[in-house]
């Protein structure tokens, strides 16, 4: 076993964040005393720490606040938060954002937990290609967003800025070159929580399908607008790491991806953050309190909304939309999916359903309309994708009392198989050849067929777009999808101008800045 006294020093700074797990304890309390530590240790580290990823201040403004899939409208008082949530609707951030400073800590410095795995001496075959797959996993949000990526090598001292930096052109390359190195040492199947094979030819498809994205980079470092030039060869990469995809299928049953056993019930999830239900959990539960109203059950924050483009795309019947889920529905009066017009709730413990009212007494009608800088608390389409758990307890009030709604156990889903289903679709429009023989309309129209949406005469990349907005809103890859297809810079509801190149890439925060010479400011900021 390898002895990491530096590197324990270097866990409480800048570099080093671990989620909430016993190992955190551990290596807090060894501060000072020299440590050894496994690299199976640090590799649960490393796997508990992507929790903090499913923080609403995390990913979640950076890839769907910032699209046009969401409104976060600030109400009277509420959700103002000196227009935090508005910066990144109207693409106004800056390089002292708490999001973003925060979004570039939880990256870097659980990629660096991947690397402590990687410079332990101890790490099996497969623990280093599980590790080299979780670092290559975070870097590639952190490539996605800021465009340069802060590496260390092992003997490198931790009270010192990483001295390599690797830019967006070179980074993408270098993924996939790590990747395609470990893939055979990785598992070949189990648990969605796993880094397996199948998780990194998700990964890999994800890199060859944006890699003509990332090598548009200007000479100042910048991302370039598209239309992006995509290599068929790479479209064909997509095609074959899809197609070697094993075990999975189109679920039946859409909101099954998002129950509290969504990991042990769905036959799409790829790969996720664990969620331990009264457990070891991230802040998942965000994932429904940050839309429904506070009169709903669970209470909710009553904060953000789906934009009228994202709504209007569905066709009524389309079960992505709207769809009864038992023991939710017809207890607590609600569908998952979007909410529009009168809400209603339980009373008497869950005996019957009336029509809710808002905090003023008035109706709670939920409206299409929404005002980003003042809206009441009945403003907006609400969305309701993750399902809490509907185990309740009754008071003797007959008051509801969910059970878990504080540590639920839904896994937060990274992956799923519909997402690669889509994504090869796209890559044979843009010139990939599938050996198979499949086309971009067929795997459309099963997609569609499976939720219930009518069939397509004929499938273009603009249906594509719309296809994987319909599928995946909400699930933080829209803004990654909208600068591919070249719609990020554009407007929708309540954002009424275009924005600029330099949007394309979020600044590097002011606080790496002045603690890593060695990084330059992005273009713009």
């Amino acid at each position: 076993m390898k002895k990491i006294k530096k590197i324990v020093i270097g866990l409480i700074g800048t570099f080093m964040m671990f989620g909430c797990t016993d190992l955190d304890e551990e290596l807090n309390s060894s501060i000072g005393e020299g440590a050894d530590f496994s690299a199976s240790d640090l590799l649960t580290g490393t796997y508990s720490s992507l929790r903090e990823l499913q923080h609403e201040q995390d990913l979640l403004p950076s890839y769907v606040h910032s699209s046009d899939e969401l409104i976060p409208p600030t109400r009277g008082g509420d959700w103002d938060d000196a227009g935090l949530w508005r910066d990144h609707h109207l693409h106004a951030w800056t390089n002292t954002h708490a999001h973003i400073d925060k979004t570039w800590r939880d990256l870097n410095s659980r990629a660096y937990n991947a690397q402590l795995v990687l410079c332990n001496g101890d790490a099996t075959a497969s623990e280093f290609a599980q590790a080299t797959f979780l670092r290559t996993f975070l870097d590639f949000f952190t490539l996605d967003l800021f465009g340069v990526i802060p590496r260390r090598a092992c003997d490198e001292d931790l009270l010192l800025p990483p001295t390599e930096q690797v830019d967006r052109a070179d980074a993408v390359d270098l993924f996939i070159s790590e990747l395609e190195g470990v893939l055979n040492d990785l598992p070949s199947s189990g648990t969605p929580d796993v880094a397996t094979q199948n998780a990194a030819r998700m990964l890999l498809a994800k890199l060859y399908l944006n890699r003509a994205v990332y090598k548009a980079t200007g000479a100042d470092g910048g991302a370039l607008e598209g239309p992006y030039s995509f290599e068929a060869a790479d479209m064909t990469a997509v095609i074959n790491n899809v197609n070697t995809l094993t075990g999975y299928d189109l679920e039946d049953e859409y909101f099954s991806s998002f129950i509290p056993a969504n990991s042990e019930t769905s036959s799409e999830i790829i790969f996720v953050s664990k969620n331990d239900e009264s457990g070891a959990t991230g802040r998942i539960n965000n994932r429904w309190h940050m839309s429904m109203h506070y009169n709903q059950q669970p209470s909710g924050w009553n904060g953000f909304v789906a934009t009228t483009e994202l709504y209007n795309l569905f066709e009524d019947g389309d079960v992505r939309k709207s769809s009864a889920v038992p023991g939710l529905s017809n207890t607590f009066g609600y569908n998952a999916g979007f909410l529009i017009g009168q809400q209603s709730g339980p009373v008497d413990g869950g005996l019957a359903i009336v029509e809710l009212k808002d905090r003023q007494q008035a109706p709670l009608v939920f409206t299409e309309d929404v005002d980003l800088f003042n809206s009441d608390e009945r403003r907006g389409i609400r969305v309701v994708k993750y399902i809490p758990n509907t185990e309740t307890n009754i008071t003797s009030e007959n008051a509801i009392s969910f059970i878990n709604d504080d540590a639920p156990g839904n896994d937060y889903v990274f992956f799923r198989y519909a997402d690669a289903r889509l994504m090869k679709a796209e890559a044979i429009l843009r010139g990939g050849t599938d050996s198979g023989g499949e086309t971009a309309e067929g795997i459309i129209n099963e997609l569609r067929n499976i939720r219930n949406a009518s069939t397509l005469t004929s499938v273009t990349l603009d249906d594509i777009l719309d296809e994987r907005a319909r599928e995946l809103y909400w699930e933080g890859w829209r803004r990654n999808d909208q600068i591919r297809f070249g719609t990020f810079l554009g407007t929708w509801q309540e954002k009424g101008s275009a924005s600029t190149a330099k949007s394309l890439l979020m600044p590097i925060p002011a606080e790496a800045l002045s603690t890593n010479p060695n990084l330059t400011q992005n273009p713009g900021y």
